[in-house]
């Protein structure tokens, strides 16, 4: 299986919002809480798409419209100083097919479509009380801040936002 950069998303507009439903629902960390109301999360995704066709985001898909397994995707920094790293975004990976290397694959095709743009630095954000700041570290990433209780999952449910770095 092999990750690619998508350059046009023609036809992904409604797996890629199903997918990012799916991962929602079984509890992933991509920017809303589990119980979130669907038509937000939907429309989040037609704007994300939005953004890779007008060239803002870069888009690194498993699969295509008929079996998406997951996707990353790549926001290049936004001015003269900061136009050497990117940061990325929504990995993501259907729930019926986590465990099986795909995070990994899609974040290695995430760090080659960034050198092939020229780019000598990825930044991340994780969230914490998840397994997924032990995931990065792991595949080598540096753990560079943390901010304390910012992000509001629920009423009681406050979690810490790790940021991390690679250098390429």
């Amino acid at each position: 299986m092999t990750a690619r950069p998508v350059l046009d998303p023609a036809g992904l507009d409604t797996p890629f919002a199903d997918l990012w439903v799916a991962v929602i629902r079984a509890g992933g960390a991509v920017g809303f809480a589990p119980d979130a109301p669907e038509a937000e999360i939907r429309g989040l995704a037609a704007r994300s798409l939005d953004e890779v066709r007008a060239g803002r985001l870069h888009l690194i898909a498993l699969g295509g419209p008929e079996d998406l397994d997951g996707v990353v995707f790549l926001q290049p920094g936004g001015g003269p100083v900061v136009e050497h790293r990117a940061t990325v975004l929504r990995l993501m990976v259907h729930p019926q097919r986590q465990g099986r290397g795909l995070g990994r694959l899609l974040l290695a095709a995430a760090v080659d479509r960034a050198r092939a743009l020229g780019l000598t630095q990825l930044l991340l954000s994780a969230r914490g009380g998840t397994g997924l700041p032990a995931f990065y570290r792991h595949l080598g990433w540096t753990e560079v801040g943390r901010f304390p209780r910012a992000l509001r999952l629920g009423p009681a449910d406050w979690r810490d936002e790790h940021w991390f770095q690679l250098d390429l």
